[in-house]
């Protein structure tokens, strides 16, 4: 439901022939959240089917019907067109009053990276005098209250509630993570994005594309808004290759990593327990940087934010400044230490890339034995399990195999899967419970060493056959380090 003011649904319809002249006062994806004179979306979803649940909204009180596809109603008018989920987008902002083209759009995409440079762009703009919103995995608000989580991009109607709640509490700016889904699906398309950013592409989600070019195309649909005047691109990485050679005349684009072409480029960092130090060569002049950040991806998604906050206006010197004291997103590689016992750090990698990148990070900061605790999730990408299990092989010392929201599927049969990826170049255990697999890792790790638990980060639930149940790594660390 979104309702900041009334709009002739005609007037919403374009192209529409004969649209009916009635007044709506907000619009609804979901039939349980209709108010009285609003307009429901019927869209086949998933898991569920909006058209059935036409009659349901009308009883809420909908006072028109925009479907995909012919429903049989008493007395409302429905629309029928193909595109209602892309058109409900429109509608939403129109209704919001456009809340978009008062604010200054950030979009984020790729595989790896998009929490880490959103939440790192909203801080160091709203450090410099910028106020800098945050929407995304996480949650969305400002960095210090933010409020929800669960979808990496909610629907349609939701993204356009939450960007005019945004300018109306002050902000300027909002950096919003665009996952692969949402770009292929039309929930931002409605949204005027000033700045693109392209993270990395890595094998994910192929339970949903079904191969790496449609995976890619979705991702590639981020810098193709009317509305974009600039972007970032990793140049570490193919794609943001093309998306650099590729640009438009009319686009400012800045490439950002290691290769020689990039305009933001850094070499050889140097790996601490406080941090990542660096030397940058930017546009506006050579700088050494030292930010509170945790490996090479790390960095690289730092110098990501840092090129977007510079390309909205901010300065690189108060920046960098601000950069100092810049705080990681929670459960992304977060360091939890506690006194004689080994470090332990938990980060949300679930990809084979993002937990190689993430284990030559810990390797890099810490000394001693690694050990790796990680699962794979269930109804999801199967074939990236044998990958993770030779991620994980090729970094750690040791391997523990558990649980990571097996949803319907049995968590022994993921297991199993996994453990075919192995050589036995490693040791290797199984603990379902992922608590005990923490356990069992610190106490295999020794004082010394260093653990990573990957896969959940920020996460407060283990999703098992079909329920939510309470649970957070980062408290169960705790639990496990100071029992």
């Amino acid at each position: 439901m979104i309702g900041a003011g009334v709009t002739s649904l005609a007037d919403c319809l374009p192209g529409i022939p004969n649209p009916p002249d009635i007044l709506i006062s907000g619009i609804a994806l979901d039939s349980r959240k209709v108010q009285r004179g609003e307009l429901f979306v019927a869209c086949a979803g998933a898991a569920a089917d909006g058209h059935d649940f036409v009659d349901k909204a009308i009883a809420r009180g909908a006072v028109a019907i925009l479907s995909e596809r012919p429903v049989r109603t008493r007395g409302v008018p429905v629309v029928v067109t193909p595109d209602a989920r892309r058109r409900a987008g429109r509608i939403a902002a129109r209704l919001a009053g456009d809340p978009s083209v008062e604010l200054g759009c950030i979009g984020i995409t790729g595989t790896n990276g998009k929490t880490s440079v959103a939440y790192f762009i909203a801080q160091l703009l709203s450090a410099v005098g910028e106020p800098a919103g945050y929407a995304g995995t996480l949650g969305w608000g400002f960095r210090d209250r933010l409020c929800g989580g669960g979808l990496t991009t909610e629907d349609a109607v939701t993204v356009q509630r939450r960007l005019a709640r945004l300018a109306s509490e002050g902000a300027r700016w909002v950096a919003l993570e665009a996952s692969s889904h949402a770009l292929d699906q039309d929930r931002i398309e409605a949204v005027n994005f000033d700045i693109a950013v392209f993270t990395n592409l890595t094998r994910d989600h192929l339970d949903y594309h079904g191969d790496m070019a449609s995976y890619a195309a979705a991702k590639r649909k981020l810098f193709e808004f009317e509305s974009l005047s600039r972007g970032v691109v990793n140049l570490d990485d193919p794609l943001g290759v093309e998306l650099y050679r590729s640009k438009s005349v009319a686009l400012e684009l800045l490439g950002v990593g290691h290769a020689p072409e990039a305009d933001i480029r850094f070499g050889e960092l140097l790996f601490d327990m406080e941090g990542t130090r660096g030397n940058l060569e930017t546009p506006w002049g050579r700088h050494e940087v030292q930010v509170p950040v945790y490996g090479d991806f790390a960095f690289h998604n730092f110098a990501t934010a840092l090129a977007v906050s510079c390309l909205a206006g901010a300065d690189i010197d108060r920046l960098l400044a601000a950069a100092t004291t810049l705080r990681s997103p929670p459960g992304r590689m977060e360091f939890i230490r506690v006194s004689e016992r080994p470090v332990v750090v938990v980060d949300f990698a679930h990809t084979p890339d993002a937990l190689q990148q993430a284990l030559a990070a810990v390797r890099a900061h810490g000394e001693g034995r690694l050990v790796c605790v990680f699962g794979c999730g269930g109804d999801r990408d199967p074939g990236k399990r044998i990958l993770m299990a030779e991620a994980v092989e090729g970094c750690a010392d040791v391997a523990v195999v558990t649980n990571d929201n097996p949803r319907s599927e049995r968590p022994e049969d993921i297991a199993e899967a996994i453990c075919r990826g192995f050589s036995g170049a490693i040791p290797v255990e199984v603990e379902l419970d992922r608590e005990r697999a923490i356990a069992a890792a610190v106490d295999l790790a020794g004082p010394m060493g260093v653990v990573l638990v990957a896969g959940k980060g920020h996460e407060s639930y283990q999703e098992i056959a079909g329920e939510r149940r309470p649970y957070s790594d980062i408290d169960a660390v705790r639990r496990v380090l100071e029992g």
